[in-house]
């Protein structure tokens, strides 16, 4: 087996588990990638902190007089899972291209359904990001998701759901950066008054922007070079006019749905939605460095109550 010193040199799962023998390990790594070896205290941000002695690898923190471990503060926090269970989920969840079920990930780590399911919930949240500023050109769309009427029972139909209707569906909102990023999230609607707030803010005034046709986005005109593609006339490109970036991640993002999920609440839309644009943002990355960033960026908490009490979450 070829020798590597960093995560970043994995190119499977096997060296992964035959690199992380033992539980301390797992607790280096974790901690070089969050403190960059110098601990500090995820209560105050102090650095003013001392290892203490004992099995447990604790610190306590001179500057409000706290314990803590590497865990603190983190997914981890409060799990009574090994951290090597997580590292391998992780790695799992980050290296497939379309996710994995919580059923599945049970199966692999030999957990409880309840216990992936929170886990992979838990990784979701290190893919919340701010909003990013976009000063190059754009594409704008929108997608809807929810079950379709001529799939539903005639008892369960809903009228007049069709098309952009909110009725049965919730619509996501998604800006590309052409060659660049993506950033996505749920709305209330796909009016002008709910959207072009949500463009203004993280769009520099004045850039290229390439739409479709929809009404609401004719308010862009006023602050945007505006290309529009007439998908109801049956074009798609014309030149450089064209959503066919955005509409690429919209399938990619589906077919998740479709195949690994199947069907998702709207309470958790925003953390799927989250989940696609990590992958899509980082998939020039190895699989090793995905695992990397996400160890790194783990300093968020999602207890069980927050999580089954999280109500939708729209801008």
């Amino acid at each position: 087996m070829k020798q590597f010193d960093t995560i970043r040199n994995f190119d499977s799962l096997y060296e992964l588990v035959i690199y992380f023998d033992s539980e301390n390990k797992c607790e280096e790594h974790l901690a070089k990638l969050r403190w960059n070896g110098e601990p500090e205290c995820p209560t105050c941000c102090s650095k003013n902190v001392k290892m203490l002695n004992g099995k447990r690898k604790q610190f306590k923190c001179y500057g409000c007089s706290r314990k803590f471990s590497v865990k603190t503060g983190s997914i981890f926090h409060d799990s009574k899972l090994p951290l090597l269970k997580w590292f391998i989920g992780i790695y799992l969840f980050t290296s497939h291209k379309r996710g994995i079920s919580s059923h599945q990930l049970a199966k692999n780590l030999k957990i409880s359904q309840k216990s992936a399911w929170h886990m992979l919930h838990r990784i979701r949240e290190v893919f919340k990001v701010e909003a990013p500023f976009f000063d190059k050109p754009v594409e704008i769309d929108e997608t809807y998701v929810g079950g379709k009427e001529k799939n539903k029972h005639s008892n369960k139909k809903i009228k007049n759901a069709q098309g952009r209707s909110t009725k049965s569906k919730v619509p996501v909102l998604g800006i590309m950066e052409r060659d660049g990023k993506v950033y996505a999230l749920p709305v209330v609607n796909t009016t002008s008054a709910a959207i072009l707030p949500i463009i203004t803010n993280t769009v520099k005034e004045g850039i290229k922007v390439y739409t479709d046709e929809w009404r609401a986005y004719n308010a862009l005109n006023k602050k945007y070079q505006r290309g529009v593609v007439q998908h109801s006339a049956g074009e798609y490109v014309r030149g450089d006019i064209h959503t066919n970036h955005i509409e690429n991640f919209w399938s990619h993002f589906k077919r998740t749905i479709i195949g690994t999920y199947f069907k998702i609440s709207d309470w958790h839309l925003a953390s799927y939605v989250n989940e696609a644009s990590f992958r899509y943002n980082n998939r020039v990355m190895s699989e090793g460095s995905r695992f990397d960033v996400t160890l790194a960026n783990s300093n968020k908490t999602l207890s069980w109550n927050e999580l089954v009490r999280r109500k939708a979450q729209r801008a």
